[in-house]
């Protein structure tokens, strides 16, 4: 069969057997290969060398750029051994089995060839024919191409037209759009007919004036003209500007910015858009309204005015993580949180309550305690409560019974 040239999966190639020097036995593995694509240069194959083991016969399967040339040759070789080659001369096509015709090459031909049952591949073109083509027996399926002219008349055939016998040209019976009705064209025109007369009732903005006249707001422009509007001037009662103003004012929150100088911590750092008398703030609740920290919030313990229009607020309790410059804080200035040692202040120390309990404890030991050396000047109360020995121990007695120069002690 003729070979491919360059075609994408290239058959395999018969090389032949090889044979050791040494005895003449054949060498079935170990073998290298070859391959000099048309007149380049040898080089190894990169296809797939392979043996049959039985026959000891040498197959390559080169690759598809090593086919492509006019030919190539393949050599399979081995230490101590014989070598084998073989030379492949390729076709013009990239299919098995199949030759390539170069066409500028069919040049007067002498022979009439009988083309009966052959299939001629639509892509080949005929530039001329010189003489006339006598009859065409078969439907021609289309011409692509353009006809550059017809010289004698073209006659109709009885059945040109689906069978129809006619003359000239009628218009045909299949395959063929017929025009559109007499209602089809009226209710187009109708349609056509009220856009154009939507076009002449033209709106009222394209009659204004094109000079010394002021184009009307658009309706976003209206909308952010309303929501931009000053709200200090909208306080007139049974209006919505002074609901919003009394929505606004129930639900007040004072919005400042985290300044660079100084540096942010999580417990104080510098704002602006909040320039209030220093302490004004204090115990209100402040919450991050962006930044890594949004959402953490905390009391405030301090806030001092820098005169600057700025204010440097001081956290009772550390954020999570430290804002940074730009972020936003929000403050709620009804809110109002007592400091945690303003709390503690109003409230018995663990210190003051020992201190009661041991008062009680004391009074429970002359009450309830063991007594020594009593009716002396000496008596002595002990009891133990919660592990602790209490002892209340008087040295003065006087003719009436009172006590005096008492000792408090407890173990």
């Amino acid at each position: 069969m003729s070979y491919p040239r360059n075609a994408a999966t290239p058959p395999i190639v018969a090389v032949g057997a090889i044979y050791l020097l040494a005895d003449s036995t054949i060498q079935t593995t170990g073998a290298s290969v070859r391959v000099k694509t048309g007149t380049g240069a040898w080089g190894s194959g990169a296809g797939t060398l392979a043996c049959d083991s039985t026959s000891g016969i040498w197959t390559y399967a080169p690759t598809q750029a090593e086919t492509d040339a006019e030919s190539f040759v393949v050599g399979v070789y081995k230490a101590s051994s014989t070598s084998a080659q073989v030379t492949v001369a390729t076709s013009a096509s990239a299919t098995a089995g199949y030759i390539g015709v170069d066409w500028s090459k069919l040049t007067a031909a002498t022979t009439t060839v009988n083309l009966s049952g052959t299939t001629i591949s639509t892509t080949q073109q005929v530039a001329s024919v010189s003489g006339s083509v006598g009859s065409v027996t078969g439907a021609v399926g289309s011409v692509t191409g353009a006809v550059g002219s017809v010289t004698a008349r073209v006659t109709a055939n009885t059945d040109q037209w689906g069978g129809v016998t006619v003359t000239g040209m009628p218009l045909p019976t299949t395959s063929y759009t017929a025009p559109p009705s007499a209602s089809t064209n009226a209710t187009a025109v109708r349609t056509e007919l009220t856009t154009e007369l939507n076009r002449i009732d033209a709106t009222i903005s394209s009659r204004l004036a094109t000079t010394s006249y002021t184009t009307p707001p658009t309706a976003g422009a209206i909308a952010d003209a309303v929501w931009d509007e000053s709200y200090s001037t909208h306080t007139t009662a049974g209006t919505f500007g002074k609901l919003m103003d009394t929505l606004r004012k129930s639900n007040n929150v004072i919005e400042g910015t985290i300044l660079a100088s100084p540096t942010p911590t999580t417990t104080v750092f510098r704002i602006s858009g909040a320039d209030y008398p220093t302490g004004a703030l204090e115990h209100a609740i402040l919450w991050m309204g962006s930044g890594a920290s949004e959402n953490q919030n905390s009391p405030i313990l301090t806030t001092t005015n820098n005169g600057d229009g700025t204010v440097t607020v001081t956290l009772e309790e550390a954020l999570v993580t430290a804002p940074s410059a730009g972020d936003t804080v929000l403050i709620d200035p009804t809110s109002h949180v007592h400091a945690i040692t303003d709390i503690q202040a109003g409230l018995a120390t663990a210190a003051n309550l020992l201190i009661v309990s041991d008062r009680v404890s004391y009074s429970l030991t002359i009450l309830a305690g063991a007594c020594s050396d009593a009716q002396t000047a000496a008596e002595t109360y002990t009891l133990t409560i919660g592990g602790n020995t209490f002892t209340v121990d008087y040295t003065g007695l006087d003719s009436s019974g009172n006590r005096s120069t008492t000792t408090l002690s407890k173990t």
